[in-house]
């Protein structure tokens, strides 16, 4: 076994010192949705996030947050995109669609640096780009809250974009809700919600579906656009076809192939279908070059032997009539040559009438009979568009461009590959100080296509967009399988508030090539490229926090929170195995990572100084340390021996 290993070390150290002027307190916005007085005094029922938190912690931490309460759109089907939308600074972005990969920025971030927690648990993973928020059910949601610049340090890691933290909801009575919808485009939503009191706390089993046919009916209007061009492109290579198809009836007739009146001749010009299906049957018994040539074939072999009189010279001598013209007085060769009397007897202007008007037809049926199939094969290559390499590209070209104008005048589409079935089940107990949670979701969808149209005259105007399955992964099926585990404690011991927590995350994406269709044009092997049919990504996340916050005085407050995360990911695929040759050079590309892991270590401390009574100017020193150490693996039975010299 051979092993090759990457590891990447990133370290760094930064102190930061943030100075906020704010109208009104720094998180005036979240001390009202919490229902928090704005004033600096302080009361111990304030609003539970994850576990229960001081009053006086949400008071004196520096930041400015929005928080969004499912409550305030009951009965409304919304999903987590839509409520996020409804915050300034807040883009989503769903990419194809409801129900497909969406991601979300802040201020201009990218989506990967933008921390999406889930009760306070770091729901981004190492092994993606960024969170799927459609993934996240928004049925069991309390509320969410959106940190832009400053993020409390509860909340560890670097996003630069901000927070975004997503709080389930604590019941507070014995209850049992459900719903169950309908929406456009075949949707089908239902969910089940049971609470009760257990214990010292409550409990909440909450389980959800649903689901989407996608697909959709609509018009393309670039498709319309592109009439005008394909009318053009369209008459332009007709004409193209009708002048060689002149050229080439021009030639078959003074060829004496065959006797057409005007009207044929015409028809054949201006009607490229009939002239193609003449010259391409070569068959005797068709309609062809061949039935016109055996019907014709005694004018157009009479005059053959006629312009050339030696074809036939083999034949007089095979029958004797080389002989009769010797016995006659004529020489072989010379000035009374035999050949010259024969040829004046042929064309009638002759005086010894050895060959009378029988024997030459006899001479012409027995040479047609010889050279019949040789003539028919040089005519139909001669005269056929298939076999004429301009020719056929423009008969190509007519038909992509009949299609496409076809299309184009109807531009009625529909939108395929947008379905999806997403369930999800939360079970959750919660008292004031412990929080245990299990989470379970799957969703499995198909990927749209793209939009472009395979060929030049579709690239173009796009006026076969889905019309046909055009490349090798249609029907693309992607399945995402997540389990996720939690324990929480938070306690207060007088003006030291102090928790930890212990995660754990398994993610499991699997993506298939339900068609195996190569690429238009391409050349690749694709039957042999790893992933090119299925690959397989399952991530393994243990997380473990400490964090908490001391109240100093009245208007300071010092936090801190360490937390340490190692994550693995297995990849596995299709072909992974194989080195695909192509000359003399070994193209390895099987040889990649396959498995992948991740340590991650942060520590922040901070101290956050109210300047003012009302909270307007704060000051807040931290320093903070991050950590992440990356390693590689390749399985070594998949190396070839000898690759690298």
């Amino acid at each position: 076994m051979r092993e090759m290993h990457k590891r990447n070390l990133n370290l760094v150290y930064a102190i930061a010192i943030s100075l906020g002027c704010l109208i009104g307190s720094p998180d005036k916005a979240m001390a009202n949705d919490a229902g928090i007085k704005s004033d600096m005094s302080f009361d111990l029922d304030g609003i539970t996030v994850e576990a229960r938190r001081p009053d006086w912690e949400t008071k004196l931490s520096p930041g400015s947050v929005s928080v969004i309460h499912t409550e305030d759109f009951e009965g409304e089907q919304k999903t987590l995109s839509d409520l996020l939308v409804t915050v300034p600074g807040v883009h989503v972005r769903e990419v194809n669609g409801k129900g497909q990969y969406t991601t979300v920025t802040v201020r201009g971030s990218t989506a990967a640096q933008v921390g999406i927690f889930i009760d306070g648990v770091l729901a981004n993973l190492g092994g993606d780009s960024a969170v799927d928020l459609s993934t996240i059910p928004i049925q069991n949601v309390e509320r969410i809250e959106v940190y832009r610049g400053y993020v409390p340090s509860r909340f560890g890691g670097t996003f630069i974009g901000g927070v975004i933290n997503i709080v389930t909801k604590r019941p507070t009575k014995a209850d049992v809700s459900l719903e169950v919808g309908k929406s456009s485009f075949g949707g089908r939503k239902g969910s089940m919600e049971i609470t009760s009191p257990l214990g010292d706390g409550s409990l909440m089993l909450g389980v959800n579906y649903e689901s989407s046919d996608g697909d959709f009916k609509y018009k393309n209007y670039a498709a319309e656009s592109g009439i005008s061009a394909l009318e053009h492109q369209l008459n332009s290579i007709n004409k193209s076809i009708s002048d060689r198809n002149s050229e080439n009836i021009k030639s078959l007739v003074s060829g004496g192939f065959v006797n057409f009146d005007d009207a044929t001749i015409n028809n054949f010009k201006n009607n490229s279908d009939a002239w193609l299906n003449f010259v391409r049957d070569t068959d005797v018994t068709g309609n062809g070059i061949g039935k016109a040539i055996y019907e014709n074939r005694f004018n157009y072999f009479e005059k053959a032997l006629t312009d050339d009189f030696a074809l036939i010279e083999q034949q007089l001598i095979d029958k004797g009539i080389k002989q009769d013209y010797l016995d006659a007085g004529y020489t072989d060769g010379g000035r009374n040559d035999w050949k010259v009397a024969a040829k004046e007897d042929w064309d009638g202007t002759g005086s010894e009438g050895i060959i009378d008007t029988n024997l030459k037809n006899d001479l012409i049926s027995n040479y047609a009979d010889a050279n019949y199939q040789t003539e028919i094969n040089k005519a139909s290559t001669n005269l056929n568009p298939e076999t004429d390499s301009q020719m056929s590209d423009w008969i190509e070209d007519k038909e992509k461009a009949d299609k496409s104008l076809k299309h184009a005048k109807d531009a009625e589409r529909v939108r395929k590959y947008n379905d999806y079935e997403n369930g999800s089940a939360i079970l959750k107990w919660q008292n004031d100080n412990w929080v245990v949670k299990g989470t379970y979701n799957k969703i499995d969808r198909h990927l749209p296509d793209g939009v472009w149209g395979g060929d030049i005259y579709n690239a173009v105007i796009n006026s076969a967009v889905d019309i046909y399955d055009m490349y090798y992964w249609d029907s693309r099926r992607q399945e995402v399988e997540s389990t996720g585990l939690m324990l929480q404690n938070r306690t207060t011991v007088g003006d030291l508030e102090i928790g930890w927590m212990l995660d754990y995350l398994h993610k499991d994406s699997n993506y298939r090539a339900e068609h195996l269709y190569p690429p238009p044009g391409s050349q690749w092997e694709y039957e042999n490229t790893p992933f090119r049919e299925w690959s397989e990504y399952k991530s393994d996340k243990y997380n473990g926090q400490i964090d908490g916050s001391y109240k100093l005085g009245e208007k300071s407050m010092l936090d801190f929170q360490m937390n340490y995360s190692n994550e693995r990911m297995d990849v596995d695929g299709s072909n992974l195995d194989k080195v695909i040759a192509s000359g003399s050079e070994n193209k390895a590309y099987a040889q990649v990572r396959n498995r992948y892991d991740q340590e991650i270590f942060n520590f922040q401390l901070q101290n956050s100084i109210t300047l003012d009574d009302k909270g307007s100017w704060v000051i807040t020193p931290a320093v903070r340390y991050n950590q992440s150490t990356i390693t590689g693996y390749s399985n070594g039975s998949r190396f070839q021996e000898g690759y690298f010299g």
